[in-house]
């Protein structure tokens, strides 16, 4: 919540910046690849999780710490530090699931996923914590007290040297061998051939790749609607509660269920409730006696709810595809490849935006023209991947018969390997062009501030 809220009040930045930040924090995600061969490959100090745990850990904090420091950072140097710090987040987060994954090697074939479902729980538990936070602690304009955005990062600094570090010492590690890189290289080579892999992340690829979020719609409630921060933050907190929630719903109640199933009933009732902004844009909810505020929270804390059903059985999945001994590596490439979807969907949402009018300008005035036509493309696209639906497993049980059939495609192992670094290739260089294009604007309204003083 402080995030956006500063880059739309404080900053005025522009939807196409906004998402610029949002993909910048998620392309770190897409290098666990390369700290789970790390991790795999060379022990650091004795530990091959724990201490590249640790050392993410140190990298966030001082991310944060010369955000802090800034004080009003702009839209370059957010862009700048929330990359390193989600990347010293991403190294943490690589550690923590090989060793979740390692000990889920132990698990009983019927309770097989339990532990990473449980260890999810909790994370996204602590997602509710941290929305709680941002959400009461960032209302000085509404409420006439709270912090700064600077005095925000610094808490965020602290807390991970306070509560996280303390415990690693504490934290258990498998003993196991490192295994030298051509190894290593060598298994993943092996495992993106097989068709028990490729045919599935083709449809995760695919699926994810068209989950395009509406990237005006969060100037559109600010600069529209005149949201105040508290509601920003509450409708964050309700979604974690709910994303929570859905996880553990498919813990207790759908763990057995087919993932088909589930991918085509959350994302038939993602597009419905996705188009219910529709109703919000055109202010039909005034119709039914529905408030503003209501309605907003309703569609997307729905959403959330949704897609933490939908979040497990691909990582359950990717667990049941790690070989003895690779884990931190391959796990991480299949991570990777996912989430480099889901950053190329933000990139493409970048571009969808600029068809239509969306500025924050367009916004102020009311002109909604472009943004109700973004926003129904953006609700129907994520559909179309479903069509691919039989390349997914039914089931957990049919991904181990999957995995049993030795058949391998050379070309499915290559074209698996070419999308994954064309797409972070492409995203990045996105990335750059708009940062670039941010700098120099910044740089002539600066220009013109001091041709004004003299």
């Amino acid at each position: 919540t402080p995030l956006s809220v500063y880059l739309v009040k404080e900053l005025g930045a522009q939807p196409e910046e906004q998402n610029t930040i949002t993909v910048l924090m998620t392309v770190p995600w897409s290098f666990k690849l390369c700290y789970g061969f790390l991790s795999d490959t060379y022990a650091l100090f004795g530990y091959r999780r724990k201490s590249y745990l640790l050392l993410g850990y140190v990298l966030y904090a001082l991310s944060m710490s010369i955000l802090a420091y800034i004080g009003n950072p702009s839209v370059v140097e957010l862009a700048v530090f929330l990359f390193i710090g989600t990347t010293g987040i991403i190294m943490s987060d690589v550690s923590a699931d090989t060793i979740v994954v390692e000990r889920s090697k132990y698990e009983p074939e019927h309770k097989k996923g339990t532990a990473q479902a449980t260890c999810y729980s909790v994370r996204f538990f602590g997602g509710i914590v941290g929305a709680l936070g941002g959400c009461t602690l960032y209302n000085r304009d509404a409420w006439g007290w709270g912090m700064t955005f600077s005095q925000v990062c610094a808490v965020c600094a602290a807390l991970p040297l306070a509560i996280l570090m303390p415990t690693i010492p504490f934290l258990y590690e498998l003993e196991g061998e490192t295994k030298p890189v051509r190894e290593q290289v060598r298994d993943i080579w092996e495992m993106v051939q097989l068709k028990a892999v490729w045919k599935p992340m083709t449809f995760i690829y695919c699926y994810n790749v068209l989950q395009t979020p509406n990237v005006a719609w969060n100037s559109y409630l600010q600069l529209t609607l005149k949201f105040p921060a508290w509601f920003i933050g509450f409708v964050a907190l309700v979604g974690s509660m709910m994303t929570f929630l859905g996880i553990v719903c498919y813990k207790r109640y759908f763990f057995r269920s087919s993932w088909r199933s589930i991918y085509v009933v959350s994302s038939s009732l993602t597009t419905l409730f996705s188009c219910m902004q529709l109703i919000l844009i055109f202010q039909w909810n005034r119709y039914l006696h529905i408030s503003n505020y209501p309605f907003a929270m309703g569609d997307d804390v729905l959403q959330q709810f949704l897609g933490g059903i939908q979040f497990l059985p691909s990582c359950i999945m990717y667990m049941g595809l790690c070989p003895k001994g690779s884990e931190g590596a391959t796990y991480s490439m299949l991570t990777t490849f996912g989430n480099i979807a889901l950053v190329v969907a933000a990139t493409i949402s970048s571009g969808l935006g600029k068809i239509w009018d969306c500025s924050n300008d367009a916004l102020k005035d009311h002109e909604l023209q472009g943004l109700w036509k973004l926003a129904l493309l953006t609700s129907i696209l994520p559909l179309l991947p479903l069509v691919l639906l039989q390349l997914l497993p039914a089931d957990q049980r049919e991904q181990k018969v999957l995995q049993k059939n030795p058949d391998k495609s050379r070309l499915g192992g290559v074209v698996f390997l070419a999308v994954l670094f064309s797409s972070l290739i492409m995203v990045m260089a996105n990335a750059v062009q708009i940062l670039a294009k941010a700098r120099r604007v910044q740089a002539l309204a600066g220009a013109v501030e001091a041709e004004e003083v003299h």
